[in-house]
């Protein structure tokens, strides 16, 4: 029963996803990384392509049903009936365990789709947290980059009042009013970063009228950098290894079979005759079955074999490249996560006190426009800096948990 409840669950997969798929009106406009996660897991396009390559293996084999009618034409030398009918049923017999070996690759080719499925499921993930965190980014650009305007236009606004009262030059004004231009198209940029990033996710799950946005700034987690933290989640659910895991059991479990069906199979023949004008009746049971002596399939063995060890080598390559991989990622996280709390130290609590000083020094005029407008520009890079930094991190992070299998919780 177990198994067959396997079989099934495994065919309705693409249906279930079917169902669960909402209308793009039902969708949310704000958006955190779970939800995205959630949604992408039930109504993604592609997923829903890999889905439906899932399908049900026959154990048993089919029997074979023939029926024949025979009209005599002539003088009736073999039968006094002017008919004859003859109905017949040809039944495999698998005494050679070839039903238990089908059954077993029928599962373990199912399993390994499955595993590919969940593959496919990881990398569309892995797609989502990234347009996710370049949504975040996006929109904390956009944010940053209007406050920079409305503070130039304060600034603006400034040099014109000191340009009435004799205070400033036509050059100060001009010089405010370029900047002010250039911060206005670095934002209009920005802006269009956010709608690139929002149709890229309405696209991965295929909901072209939705325009969704991120909640929440963008905030690493503080994920360990010690590979050998990782290692045991890497080993057990990376979905890469998981799925060469499941490809070489498969390929076992289709050696098994080859070598099975190297068995002649049987085949049991139960029919009936019978004639009429007059009517006449006869039953018969026959037995047959292939004799091996020109092909015993060694052929089908060998290419299974081959196969396996493919499977095998498969494996072993990816675990391989995978641990390297984890070694990268979290050497590229303690990077950039050193990056970021350097930055934050050095720079990041200084940034409001500079904006405060340069107004105060071209109030009092100790300071020039230039070095305002300088202050204003400093302020804005640190900050979209800092943004570009936690958003790396973050991305890092990511990488990492998709890469041990628990980007999706």
């Amino acid at each position: 029963m177990s198994r067959i409840a396997i079989l099934l669950a495994v065919s309705i997969l693409p249906t279930a996803s079917l169902w669960a798929q909402e209308p793009v009106s039902a969708l949310p406009e704000s958006l955190t990384l779970p939800v995205l996660l959630r949604l992408v897991a039930e109504r993604s396009p592609r997923l829903a392509v890999e889905q439906v390559s899932i399908e049900t293996a026959g154990a048993f084999p089919n029997p074979t049903v023939s029926y024949g009618r025979f009209t005599s034409s002539g003088a009736r030398t073999l039968f006094d009936g002017s008919q004859q009918q003859q109905a017949t049923v040809d039944l495999p017999l698998l005494i050679g365990g070839q039903r238990g070996a089908r059954i077993e690759a029928a599962e373990q080719g199912l399993l390994a789709t499955r595993a590919r499925v969940g593959l496919a499921g990881n990398e569309l993930a892995l797609r989502a947290a990234d347009l996710f965190v370049g949504l975040q980014a996006a929109q904390e650009k956009a944010s940053l980059l209007d406050e920079s305007v409305a503070e130039i236009e304060r600034v603006a606004t400034i040099v014109s009042g000191r340009l009435a009262s004799g205070a400033a030059s036509l050059y100060d004004l001009t010089r405010v009013e370029v900047e002010l231009a250039g911060v206005n198209a670095r934002a209009a940029d920005a802006r269009a970063e956010v709608a690139e990033k929002s149709v890229g996710l309405a696209a991965l799950l295929g909901a072209p009228g939705w325009r969704p946005s991120a909640s929440g700034a963008v905030a690493p987690a503080g994920l360990s950098s010690n590979a050998a933290e990782w290692r045991e989640a890497l080993i057990s659910r990376n979905p890469q290894i998981v799925a060469a895991r499941r490809e070489e059991e498969a390929a076992q479990a289709a050696l098994t079979r080859t070598e099975r069906e190297r068995w002649p199979v049987p085949v049991l023949s139960l029919g009936r005759t019978w004639t009429s004008d007059p009517f006449g009746a006869a039953n018969f049971v026959g037995l047959s079955t292939e004799i091996p002596l020109s092909d015993a399939r060694r052929g089908l063995m060998a290419r299974a074999a081959a196969d396996l060890r493919a499977a095998q080598r498969r494996r072993e390559a990816i675990e391989a490249e995978i641990d390297v991989e984890l070694r990268r990622l979290v050497e590229g996280l303690a990077l950039r996560q050193a990056a970021l709390e350097r930055f934050r130290r050095n720079v990041g609590g200084r940034i409001p006190a500079l904006k405060q000083m340069a107004e105060d020094a071209y109030r009092l005029g100790r300071g020039s426009l230039l070095e305002m407008i300088d202050a204003a520009r400093s302020r804005l890079d640190a900050r979209l800096t800092e943004v570009d930094l936690r958003a790396a991190t973050v991305g890092q992070e990511s990488r990492i948990l998709g890469l041990t299998g628990k980007l999706g919780g």
